[in-house]
């Protein structure tokens, strides 16, 4: 359930007119703010770039818990998602006027439904620190966002932020790496119980992730088909071939989170030793919030 703050509050009051202006900012927190203004990915700006973590819908909800538990954030306590149409709750957006707590980041955002969530937080905030309503305490920043209509001049109230932006860069560039995708499965499979191998090493085959559960170890591959509804036999021959006989006892595990596979690729499946198959179906179970072993009984 949400909290309006954390069990050790620390306030530090502040003012939302900036003095000096233009506001006196860290090297660090300049940085931080440009980076969020202009090029954060995915966000309405020319120099942004796009991340398909960041706005793939099937890796939605679970990119931004991968966000979350990088900040040091719980998604429960520290994150509250309103309904498009939902009144704003006065006492959410005067709690943190004036004052806020340095020991906790909190996020309450109005949902715009065509975007992903990790989308419709960098949009919010940039839109707080474009429309200039944000402050800076500590390494904290606050910011508030006001949608402007014609009905409304005064502003209809949209989100509420608090948080550490450099925590936020930081996890944003770890989604945003070469190799993201596998970090975000590694976390995935961390949080049903198995334990990553970083390092995996095994001359003669290359593969994304090893991670390991009551004694058993699995070899991960995390394949993407574009364009493919299915998945057929002669399309896993490659892999087949070359990882045969190269991992002794670990089993092999292909991830395919673009496609589902045919009852001829279960088919092979099932002749063939220390071989899995996960499509796209097993993969939306192992990301959702109450996560599914897809490996279990294997």
């Amino acid at each position: 359930m949400f909290d309006l703050c954390c069990g050790d509050r620390s306030a530090a009051a502040y003012k939302i007119v900036h003095r000096p202006k233009p506001i006196s900012l860290t090297k660090e927190m300049d940085t931080a703010i440009k980076k969020l203004l202009w090029y954060a990915p995915n966000i309405d700006s020319f120099q942004a770039v796009k991340n398909e973590l960041v706005q793939d819908s099937i890796y939605d909800a679970f990119s931004f818990t991968y966000l979350m538990h990088r900040m040091g954030m719980d998604e429960d306590r520290d994150v509250k998602w309103l309904e498009p149409n939902a009144a704003f709750d006065e006492a959410d957006w005067t709690f943190f006027e004036n004052e806020i707590c340095c020991h906790c980041q909190k996020i309450i955002i109005t949902r715009q439904k065509n975007l992903s969530r990790t989308n419709d937080l960098l949009r919010c905030l940039r839109n707080c620190i474009a429309h200039g309503h944000f402050a800076v305490v500590d390494d904290y920043i606050i910011g508030f966002n006001r949608q402007v209509t014609k009905s409304h001049p005064e502003g209809i109230k949209k989100a509420v932020i608090k948080l550490k932006p450099q925590l936020l860069l930081n996890a944003l560039e770890s989604l945003t790496a070469e190799y993201a995708k596998v970090l975000l499965v590694g976390f995935a499979f961390e949080r049903v119980g198995y334990h990553v191998v970083r390092e995996p090493a095994f001359p003669g085959f290359r593969f994304d992730l090893l991670i390991e559960k009551d004694q058993r170890q699995y070899a991960v591959e995390i394949k993407t088909f574009p364009g493919s509804t299915y998945v057929h036999p002669e399309q896993l021959n490659t892999f087949l071939t070359v990882s045969d006989r190269q991992l002794p006892g670990i089993e092999r595990v292909l991830f395919i989170d673009t496609s589902k596979v045919t009852k001829d690729v279960r088919k092979l499946e099932s002749e063939t030793e220390n071989f899995r198959i996960v499509d796209i179906t097993q993969v939306k179970e192992l990301l959702k919030d109450n996560p599914v072993d897809i490996l279990a009984g294997s």
